[in-house]
């Protein structure tokens, strides 16, 4: 009976040290790629916040651009940087693994197996709240960034965000919290969602996977297609944490 005992007691504590050992690292991963992406795709961000806020003295994306340049010069891609690249790193790094936890619980309340995928409104489903989950982290932050990237001054990320707490409080890094959470749970819903429907279309009958070209084109489609159903969202956010006293509701 000692043996037997000791032996589970081993076993659990190394599936708990195997467990623990996946989050860190699906939490790395997702940090790193965050850290990245943001950094790369911000000027095109910038870009586009200036866009929607009508600040950037064109209505298409090459004459905004031209236009910044010429007017405040290359390093005015790069306003409000800091405040996403945080975001990003500890976003994506809760993204890996609120989808894991979510996949979890969801499929063990559904009567799937561990092993199982589940079905594709479940992974949709598991998309939204790890997209609900990270909201917390990204509303604040970007709002910060849209204040930076959308203003005639040029002003640090630190002092963008004092600004917001002297002026507004805590309840100031709140505003376009409705539409900013819709955005998320839409975006997620359809990159985790999107992304295994069209990985089953595209597998043989056999049930084999396609290869990496075709991941390439699932993941490029359902990235379209997320950023398309959540930028009415994304517009109507930005508009209200530029200037919340004009957009004070959704």
């Amino acid at each position: 009976t000692m043996k037997r005992t000791l032996k589970n007691n081993a076993s659990t504590a190394g599936a708990s040290a195997v467990a623990a050992s996946s989050a860190a690292t699906e939490i790395c991963i997702g940090t790193l790629t965050g850290v990245s992406s943001t950094t790369l795709a911000h000027p095109l961000d910038t870009i586009k916040t200036r866009l929607q806020l009508g600040v950037g003295g064109s209505t298409t994306m090459s004459g905004c651009i031209i236009h910044t340049l010429r007017t405040d010069g290359p390093q005015a891609l790069y306003r409000g940087l800091h405040a996403p690249v945080v975001s990003s790193g500890l976003s994506c790094g809760l993204t890996f693994y609120a989808k894991a936890l979510w996949s979890r619980l969801l499929k063990k309340n559904m009567g799937y197996k561990e092993s199982e995928r589940g079905s594709i409104p479940l992974v949709g489903l598991a998309g939204a709240l790890t997209g609900a989950s990270v909201a917390p982290i990204v509303i604040p932050t970007d709002l910060v960034k849209v204040r930076c990237q959308g203003s005639v001054a040029s002003q640090s990320t630190l002092q963008c965000a004092m600004h917001i707490l002297r002026s507004d409080g805590l309840n100031g890094f709140t505003k376009g919290s409705t539409a900013g959470m819709l955005q998320l749970v839409t975006q997620w819903a359809v990159l985790f969602g999107g992304y295994e429907f069209m990985m089953d279309r595209m597998s043989s009958a056999d049930g084999t996977r396609p290869g990496s070209l075709a991941t390439l084109v699932a993941g490029s489609a359902v990235g379209v297609a997320s950023w398309t159903l959540g930028m009415p969202f994304d517009i109507t956010k930005t508009k209200q944490q530029m200037n919340p006293k004009l957009n004070p509701t959704f």
